[in-house]
């Protein structure tokens, strides 16, 4: 094996040297130039046998004894430690956490429970106001929902009372007169589909515009009776505290 290895190295090197010949090269130096390719191609099959050898030696001899070394039983038992070790560490954060999350959860829902019960006393609150002026809103739970979960609700239960004395007289469940007379009244399908367009309204014109200024902007040419009766509703909800 080795002779027919070496042959083929000889024809390489005969083959360098003919090349080398061939570009016009001097003899001499062709000759220098294929010595030494043959030499360094020599080593590197060398060197690469005696690595092959020095893997198969570690394979059949060493490892096993490697693996049963106290040095590696030292690293194993370190390596179980350190992985028991993240074990313990992220319990006892599980543990400290837990607590704390428990209770941000039980924080929120009771903020959550309070909301509900502020909102169905307001709503409570509200429906008997209505009840009393005998509102068609006071039973309409569509309405009731809609009213306590806007963003203007007793600006928009006032103006209602003068616009249409409470529900009482609306053309097309437009109890405030939105978008002026027929044709140009707004139609809607529900008391609750006005009272969220109605909210959307004065959150886009008129917010935190007060209440005199809708005189000549909201309702043209407007009265000292129209903003009478939105102040007396104003200050009756406020005085139930709705």
């Amino acid at each position: 094996m080795k002779a027919k290895t070496h042959r083929k190295i000889k024809r390489s090197i005969k083959l360098l040297k003919k090349i080398g010949e061939a570009t016009g090269v001097p003899h001499r130096y062709s000759t220098a130039v294929a010595w030494f390719a043959e030499r360094l191609i020599l080593s590197l099959v060398a060197i690469g046998a005696i690595c092959f050898a020095a893997g198969a030696l570690f394979v059949l001899r060493l490892s096993e004894p490697i693996g049963e070394s106290h040095f590696y039983d030292g690293i194993a038992r370190r390596a179980g430690l350190a992985q028991d070790g993240i074990k313990i560490f992220s319990q006892q954060v599980i543990d400290v956490a837990s607590p704390v999350f428990a209770s941000l959860i039980r924080e929120n829902r009771d903020e959550e429970d309070l909301a509900a019960a502020q909102l169905a006393e307001r709503k409570e609150k509200l429906r008997e106001y209505l009840k009393s002026k005998n509102s068609p809103f006071a039973e309409d739970e569509g309405a009731l929902d809609a009213f306590v979960s806007s963003r203007n609700m007793k600006l928009m239960v006032a103006i209602s009372f003068v616009e249409s004395t409470l529900g009482k007289h609306c053309y097309y469940y437009n109890c405030s007169g939105i978008g002026g007379t027929p044709p140009t009244l707004r139609k809607y399908d529900s008391y609750a589909e006005w009272i969220k367009d109605f909210d959307d309204l004065l959150e886009r014109r008129y917010k935190d515009l007060p209440i005199e200024k809708f005189i000549g902007l909201y309702v043209q040419p407007g009265s000292p009776n129209w903003l009478y009766g939105v102040k007396q509703v104003l200050g009756e909800l406020q005085a139930i505290g709705v």
